[in-house]
């Protein structure tokens, strides 16, 4: 009996002992979780604040550059009016005097920025335009410490303003609907992503009827901030983002794309609200013929001394007007004045629109290809003149980088540009038109200044240089250049934007495959590294084994 009783004691001693050898594992295990968690939780706390501070610090550091750049576009206006006579610093004034007939403009020039104009001096053509000679035309970056913040400037009067499309005049609206389908249409031209004549036909009756409220009362509809007072039928965009919520409007339509190595614009590239924010931009002639009606009336109070010739009509283009058609048709001595133009308005920067927007301005048949390409071709080509004008005084100019497009960063070369719509003489292609009405047409559409930008922001961290791992961070501010008597001033229409779309510096003059290792050869590597990170050129989204043929550091 003793000896059972001191085995069950044996036995019962080793069932605890196992008991507890599997209580302290489990607690050893559940400790290992505890902590383990408490580890992951606190480095995934570090990790959030880490990017939290990371992304305060790139937008602190965004804005200060924003306000940099609106200096410098501030800038650039002075230098224009200190270079102008008298009017010609007024996009408003030289507006006026195109449409009271002054002399000086052929064709259309007469509004773009009052050259030509009563007791103008001979202004610099380089000050009194906005071109590729402007400081703010090229992306740049600007480095703080770890945060790289680029920028990229893109006037808005290169684009096409989509609110032609609801003017209640019928014939422009109809004349706008025309361009915006050849638009779409030869957007994206030999590539996967092309878009035929007949799906560009369908967009754009989309995007009309979309704007358009329904005629039937049946279906109730709350007011809207975009409800036009003046014309209850239509609702017009606040946002070009709105076209997003269309099922013919795709993103991948909607913004740039990168497809072997060439640069595809998308609708928000080639588009615009901004440049004139009713839903009547005006007919490229309607202020001035309003005004000759008005005057013909006996409408004292219209602006000009006399009829509005119509070659001269440009002016009304860039107009802000808010009128019908008819508003210069009321008998007798109360016909109103019309509105005047405030600024550039839609008219059409020669200087820095891309390809398809300057294809869409008028039909193949009345302006061929072949001198749009001439146009484009004659913009990209060095100033000869200019560089020998730097070496004769002792600067001298690097021209042995091979071109690619209008992509140039960390480069002192001065392409060519048009100081007035004059000068569009100079390209063959174009003085040889038979057709001189066609000719007065395509400069009646355009203009030589800009006076709304929009200034698109990327901050990029880097992570890793080897592996290309980074941080981007978007955003952007759109913003109207005022004379304000000659001192400037800049009007924040959308003063600060996150943006999360694909944004790229268009390229006029794309090979099938870019070759940029001339350029490469002749940059420092710090200028090489600067052009081969910035997420506004397509050399951010070359391949690597292209990036690493084109970058040899030095």
């Amino acid at each position: 009996m003793v000896e059972l009783s001191r085995r069950a004691t044996a036995v019962r001693a080793d069932t605890q002992s196992g008991v507890a050898l599997v209580l302290t594992m489990i607690f050893a295990i559940l400790l290992y979780i505890l902590v383990a968690e408490l580890v992951v939780s606190g480095r995934m706390v570090r990790a959030t604040g880490e990017n939290d501070a990371l992304l305060a610090r790139m937008q602190t550091q965004m804005l200060f550059v924003l306000g940099e750049t609106f200096d410098d576009l501030l800038q650039d206006l002075a230098g224009a009016a200190g270079g102008e006579g008298e009017g010609a610093g007024n996009p408003l004034g030289g507006a006026l005097a195109g449409a009271a007939g002054a002399p000086g403009a052929a064709g259309a020039g007469s509004g773009a920025g009052g050259e030509g104009g009563e007791g103008a001096s001979e202004p610099d053509p380089a000050a009194t335009c906005d071109s590729s000679r402007d400081g703010w035309f090229h992306p740049t970056g600007k480095a703080d410490n770890d945060i790289t913040v680029y920028v990229m400037v893109e006037d808005e009067n290169r684009k096409l303003n989509l609110l032609a499309l609801w003017s209640p005049d019928e014939k422009f609206a109809e004349f706008t609907r025309d361009r915006l389908v050849r638009l779409i249409d030869n957007l994206r031209d030999d590539s996967d992503l092309d878009v035929t004549a007949s799906d560009a036909e369908r967009i754009v009756r989309d995007i009309k009827d979309w704007g358009m409220r329904p005629d039937t009362d049946t279906i109730p509809r709350p007011p809207l901030k975009s409800d036009d007072p003046k014309r209850s039928e239509i609702t017009i965009p606040l946002h070009l983002d709105e076209l997003l919520m269309l099922p013919s409007v795709t993103e991948d339509l909607f913004y740039d794309k990168v497809l072997d190595g060439k640069v595809f614009l998308g609708l928000e590239s080639v588009l615009t609200l901004w440049t004139s924010m009713v839903a009547d931009p005006g007919d490229p002639q309607k202020v001035a013929r309003q005004q000759a009606q008005a005057q013909a009336a006996g409408g004292a109070a219209a602006a000009g001394k006399g009829p509005g010739e119509s070659g001269q009509g440009s002016s009304g283009q860039s107009g802000q007007s808010g009128q019908s058609g008819q508003s210069g048709n009321q008998p007798g001595g109360g016909a109103p004045a019309p509105q005047q133009p405030i600024g550039e308005g839609i008219r059409i920067n020669i200087n820095t629109a891309s390809r398809p927007v300057l294809r869409a301005l008028l039909p193949q048949e009345r302006i061929p290809d072949r001198v749009i390409d001439a146009i484009l071709k004659y913009r990209n080509e060095e100033d000869e003149a200019e560089r020998e004008k730097e070496q004769a005084a002792g600067g001298g100019s690097k021209t042995d980088i091979a071109d690619f497009g209008s992509l140039r960063l960390g480069t002192d070369r001065k392409n060519k540009f048009f100081g007035t719509l004059a000068d569009l003489e100079k390209v063959p292609e174009f003085a040889n038109l038979a057709d001189s009405e066609a000719k007065a047409d395509f400069q009646k559409a355009l203009t030589t200044k800009s006076d709304v930008f929009t200034v698109h922001l990327a901050a990029l961290h880097k992570r890793s240089d080897e592996n290309r791992v980074y941080v981007l961070r978007r955003a952007r501010a759109i913003v109207q250049r005022l004379d304000n008597g000659g001192t400037g001033k800049i009007r924040k229409l959308v003063p600060w934007e996150e943006r999360s779309g694909l944004r790229l510096q268009p390229v006029d003059l794309q090979e099938n495959r870019p070759d940029l290792s001339g350029l490469y050869a002749n940059l420092d590597q710090f200028a090489a590294e600067d052009r081969a990170w910035n997420p506004f050129l397509v050399d951010f989204y070359l391949p690597r084994h292209l990036r690493d043929e084109f970058y040899q550091p030095r």
